[in-house]
């Protein structure tokens, strides 16, 4: 009985969880380098499960084009906003990507918002920059920094 009545709550906590959820997405054009011109898009949204008491936590979906080939990054990173620096946000992260082969990589992040006042919504440029390791032969592998423009729904 116990067994069961947990297999049906946990479930339901989840679709609560999700039901309540503001994900505040973003999608952002980004250029960067990583030995070469690398261009891409990026779609971003707060963790759905989980927020700590003090900034972001947010998911990151790139797909990317760089050297003549396609790829797809992931990555989880945590922003904060310092008290005094009001519409700028620091932070990092780690994730998982595809270039060639499977590639793990850690990065550092700033975001400044952009008051664009004829964009109906709210604009941002963000500074990215890191380190991927590939995990598989023929996988990127290097140190890389970005640039993205991007507006927040």
């Amino acid at each position: 009985m116990k067994r069961s009545l947990q297999r049906l709550l946990a479930p339901l906590a989840v679709l609560a969880a999700l039901a309540t959820a503001n994900p505040h997405p973003s999608v952002a054009v980004r250029a960067g380098y990583a030995g070469d011109l690398a261009l891409g898009l990026e779609v971003a949204w707060d963790c759905l499960l989980f927020q700590p008491p003090l900034g972001r936590l947010r998911s990151t979906l790139d797909v990317l084009y760089l050297d003549a080939r396609p790829g797809v990054a992931w990555s989880a990173r945590y922003l904060v906003s310092p008290p005094l620096l009001e519409g700028i946000r620091f932070g990092g992260g780690a994730g998982l990507g595809y270039l060639g082969g499977l590639y793990g990589f850690v990065r550092g992040d700033a975001e400044f918002d952009l008051d664009v006042g004829t964009l109906p919504l709210p604009a941002f440029l963000g500074l990215d920059a890191g380190y991927a390791t590939g995990f598989t032969e023929g996988a990127f592998e290097g140190v890389f920094a970005g640039l993205r423009l991007g507006v927040r729904f």
